[in-house]
This record gives C-alpha cells, sequence and structure tokens, in this order.
C-alpha cells in the first residue's frame, strides 16, 4: 500500500470517515522521528497518536494507531494521518518538526565518558555484557550454535519477564541486542556456512518475536530484513571457485527457505528464495530451486489468501526462465499465469512495444474483469485501455474512459477529458463542477475540489469554505483579495470556534498557531484585536493567557 494510492486498497466508509477527519482539521500535531517515520497526534473521542512509517517511494511500511477500533487493520484515524501525510509529501504542507535524537547527546562526551557509561550499564545486566563480549571481541572466533541459541534465549528471557510479553517502550533495546549479534555474525566474514547456521536461529527468533512483542513502530520488521541482508551479502562473498562451499551453501539456503518459521509470513520467504538464485548460473541448482518453487506453490493452490506469495514465487521461475531459457518459453509462461497481475502487465507490454493496441484493448478488458474485487488494479488496467484508445484515437471511447478514471480519483484525466471537450469550455467546466459536486464517497469530493483550485473558481471555493470553515486556512491566501471581510469574518469565527473547545496547553497552542497564520492574512492589528477578545473571554485559564502573549 502506497501513500499515493492508499485509499485504493482500504474500505470506502472507513476512507470516507477519516476524510472527513482530515478536512475538518482533526490532525493536531505532526512529528518527524526520522526522514520517513511520523507522529500524528488526531483528535477524536480523545486525542490518538498514529505512526506511519514509509519508504523513499512512499510504500507504507508500518501503521499504527492507539485507538480501540478492531474492526480492520486501518481506522479512520490513520486514513485521516494518511491524507495529511500525502499532502505534506506532494509539497503543501508545513514543515514538520523533528523529534530530538540521543545521538546528540552522545557525540558530545569523551571516549573516557562513553566507556564508562558503558561498563556502569553493562554491570548491571548480565545478558547485555555477554552480548557485547560476544558481537565485539576480537580474534576469538565465532560462536557456536549452542552458545549462540543460549545468548539468544538470554536476551529473550532478559525482555519478556514474567508476562511473557514485551511491550512497546521496550522493543527499542530488545531489537537493539539482536542487533549487535547479528553484527558478531557478519564480522566473521571467512566462515560463511557458519554465518548461515547463525543468522538462521536469529532469523528464526526475530519473525517469532512478532508473537511476543509489540511492534508497533516496525523495529521487529526491520531487524528481520536486516538479518536477510545480511544473509544475501554472506551468498554474494562466497568463493565462486570453491565447488564443495557453494553446494554446501545452496542446499543449506534452499532447507531454510521451506522452514516452518515462514508460516503466514510469505514476504520472507519470498526474499529466501531469491537469495536462492544467486546459484541459478548452475543447471543442477537451477533445476532443484525451479522443483522446489513448484512444490511450494502446488501446496498454495487452494489458497485464496496466498495469492500475493504465489505470484511472487512464479516471478522468480519467470526471472529464470528470461536469463536461462528461450523467448518461446517466456511468452508461454505469461500466458499460462495471466490470471496474476504482474503477467498480464508484463504480456500486455510486450503487444505495447510492437504497437498491437487492439490486443492491448482486449487484455486490459479481461484484466478489469478478472480484477474486479481490486480498484486499484481495475483502475491500471482502465489507464492501460485508455492509452491504447489513445494510439487509435478513439476519441469517443477516450472521453467515457477519462471521465470514470477522474470520477475514480485520477485527476490526471481532467486535462485529458478538457482537451476532447467539443464546444464551449466553460458549459463543459460547469457541468462536471455540479457532477463532482453531487457525487458519492471520498473520490468525488477530492476532485472536486482540485477542480475548482485548478481553475481558480474563487466563487465557488468561497462557497465551499462558508460550508467547511476549518478549510479557510487552506484557502485564505487564494480568496483574501476578492473576499476580504468574508475572509477575515470567516476566519475570526473559525479561531473562536477552535477557543471555546479547547481545555489544555496543546490545544492553546493550536489556537495561537491559527492566529499566527490570520495575522499573514488580516494583519497585526486586526490580531491584536482578537487577542484581546479571547483574553477577556478565558481570564481564568492562566495557560491561555501565556500562551496568547507569545503570538505577536
Amino acid at each position: 500500500m502506497n501513500i499515493n494510492d492508499f485509499e485504493r486498497r482500504i474500505d470506502a466508509v472507513i476512507v470516507d470517515r477519516g476524510y472527513d477527519y482530515y478536512q475538518a482539521g482533526n490532525i493536531v500535531e505532526v512529528y518527524r522521528l526520522e526522514d520517513y517515520e511520523y507522529i500524528f497526534e488526531v483528535e477524536g473521542n480523545e486525542v490518538y497518536e498514529v505512526i506511519v512509517k514509509i519508504d523513499k517511494n512512499g510504500k507504507i511500511l508500518h501503521s499504527d494507531c492507539d485507538c480501540p477500533y478492531d474492526f480492520g487493520p486501518v481506522c479512520k484515524h490513520q486514513v485521516a494521518a494518511y491524507f495529511e501525510l500525502a499532502e505534506m509529501l506532494n509539497g503543501n504542507g508545513s514543515e514538520v518538526e523533528k523529534l530530538p535524537e540521543i545521538r546528540g547527546v552522545l557525540n558530545s562526551l569523551s571516549k573516557e565518558e562513553l566507556i564508562n557509561i558503558i561498563i556502569d550499564i553493562s554491570q548491571k545486566d548480565k545478558t547485555l555484557r555477554h552480548g557485547l563480549i560476544a558481537t565485539y571481541q576480537k580474534n576469538e572466533g565465532m560462536l557456536g550454535v549452542e552458545q549462540y541459541k543460549r545468548l539468544l534465549q538470554s536476551i529473550v528471557n532478559k525482555y519478556t519477564g514474567r508476562d511473557g510479553f514485551i511491550a512497546y517502550r521496550e522493543v527499542y533495546d530488545f531489537v537493539s541486542e539482536l542487533e549487535g549479534l547479528l553484527e558478531g555474525i557478519e564480522d566473521d566474514v571467512d566462515n560463511p556456512i557458519s554465518a548461515l547456521d547463525l543468522a538462521s536461529l536469529l532469523l528464526e527468533e526475530s519473525i517469532e518475536a512478532f508473537q511476543y512483542a509489540d511492534d508497533s513502530n516496525g523495529e521487529i520488521g526491520a531487524l528481520v530484513t536486516e538479518v536477510i541482508d545480511m544473509i544475501r551479502r554472506t551468498i554474494e562473498a562466497i568463493d565462486r571457485s570453491d565447488v564443495n562451499l557453494i553446494e554446501k551453501a545452496f542446499y543449506k539456503l534452499l532447507a531454510l527457505s521451506e522452514d516452518k518459521m515462514f508460516q503466514g509470513w510469505d514476504d520472507f520467504q519470498i526474499d529466501v528464495l531469491t537469495i536462492c538464485t544467486e546459484f541459478a548460473d548452475v543447471e543442477e541448482f537451477r533445476n532443484e530451486l525451479r522443483i522446489k518453487i513448484e512444490q511450494m506453490i502446488s501446496r498454495r493452490s487452494h489458497d485464496e489468501y496466498g495469492r500475493y506469495g504465489t505470484e511472487s514465487m512464479l516471478n522468480i521461475l519467470f526471472e529464470m526462465i528470461e536469463q536461462y531459457g528461450t523467448e518461446e518459453e517466456a511468452e508461454q509462461f505469461m500466458k499460462d499465469n495471466l490470471g496474476f497481475p504482474s503477467f498480464r502487465e508484463s504480456y500486455i507490454n510486450k503487444h505495447i512495444k510492437v504497437k498491437n493496441y487492439s490486443k492491448v484493448i482486449e487484455l486490459a478488458l479481461e484484466g478489469e474483469e478478472q480484477d474486479k474485487p481490486y480498484a486499484g488494479l481495475v483502475s491500471g488496467w482502465k489507464k492501460i485501455r485508455y492509452t491504447a484508445y489513445k494510439e487509435l484515437s478513439m476519441k469517443e471511447e477516450q472521453e467515457k474512459l477519462a471521465k470514470e478514471l477522474l470520477l475514480g480519483g485520477d485527476f490526471e484525466y481532467y486535462k485529458e477529458l478538457k482537451k476532447l471537450a467539443v464546444g464551449d469550455q466553460d458549459i463543459f467546466y460547469q457541468h462536471l463542477k455540479q457532477e463532482l459536486k453531487t457525487s458519492e464517497g471520498w473520490q468525488g469530493k477530492s476532485m472536486y475540489l482540485k477542480l475548482i483550485e485548478e481553475e481558480n473558481d474563487l466563487n465557488e471555493i468561497m462557497e465551499f469554505v462558508r460550508g467547511n470553515p476549518g478549510k479557510i486556512e487552506t484557502y485564505a491566501h487564494m480568496l483574501v483579495g476578492k473576499f476580504e471581510y468574508e475572509v477575515i469574518k470567516v476566519y475570526r469565527q473559525y479561531i473562536q470556534s477552535v477557543a471555546n473547545s479547547s481545555s489544555g496547553r496543546s490545544d492553546y497552542q493550536k489556537v495561537c498557531k491559527i492566529l499566527k497564520k490570520y495575522e499573514k492574512i488580516a494583519g497585526k492589528q486586526s490580531t491584536e484585536g482578537i487577542i484581546r477578545e479571547l483574553s477577556v473571554a478565558y481570564k481564568r485559564r492562566p495557560a491561555f493567557i501565556d500562551e496568547l502573549s507569545r503570538v505577536l
């Protein structure tokens, strides 16, 4: 799920509720933990904390909310946070404050001070002391399997305690100790088979930890990925001239790929199978891997929920066929697996290259019918079909499909529709605006706003703000030139409303942030006036008065 198309993967009712929260300004605060990790405070019945972690491409790696909702994987508070984050990443949001880190404090200390701190902590923590020695001792060789098991278990016992569970606040320390053990394995590059044995133990414990630890912050998932990456590096570093070593490593890795630890964890199993392809240049190993994957797929044949894992395994086979098989074998493999989106897309691309657009349309339509339950996939097939219509100059079909895509939430097709429109452009705009304005669901609401912004329709934007005064912050800079008196009036009423519902210092600070934005629109004198009004109205709230005194 990606931050730019998450709404296609979440129940429409939850998306609508989350969008309403986002529109109403229920995002109270936003903080950045790391470059791609954020904390949102979302106001509901209480103020809930939403954590969202993405990668550099916008993929949502992890998100969590501390509200009591348990009817689905994503709640309305998370959806509101997604909309806010998408706006921030697209350059429409304000600068996000980063929480302070301890690294800066440690960097200021001397080596002796750091050593004393470590000694002091390790004297109180036997497991940590043993872990440090195991990780950083020099020239002593790698720990044996049994020693490593005991050390792993001691770390688990240390953090699980009597309850048998590791709480959120302790997971970071737990993972840090396991990462230390991982570094110790990787330091010994002369023993790849031993490294694989120990890494397998650590991988098993890390995956097991999902059952006994709160991974709300995604730290355990990141640890599993680190272990798998270390296994990959170990395999890549093996001396290819050592035939016996290569054979041992391959069969050890192949056995690991079907370990029971991966039940329910398809992504991790696929990662290990992918590492096995490092040996695919040897025909014997390639055939063994193919047989193993085919057996795994056969066991999944009746598991509808395992389709993603099956498709990923098929892609591993396909990549080997592309590299070591014939073009005819690769094409037949695609045709045999058109029920999976990646193969249908590859087969479509093959026909696009030779400009066989009639076949592209046929394949895209089949995909839309096949993937009806998945809005994101259907949208993708429609976009491919639109491109084919365009190449064939089928304007009537283009216009109809562009409108479908726009109503489905793809605003890029407004410009396409505009080019295709025949007759008076203003009439076209007015009809489309009315259709979007009265449409159901969040997509219509969102496209309506994008449309009136795109066309700078100030009258329509002002009408929208009258019904949604909480959006005055977003649109005041656009409207103040034409509707100065009304913009200031709505802004003041909005500030009074937010102040009236405030009950603590964080709420008061929110009011003051709004006042600072208001000053840019209405000027210092007007802002001083409303501050005086608020100071009188809330004179019995010293914290509020204190915050107000800092605005100007």
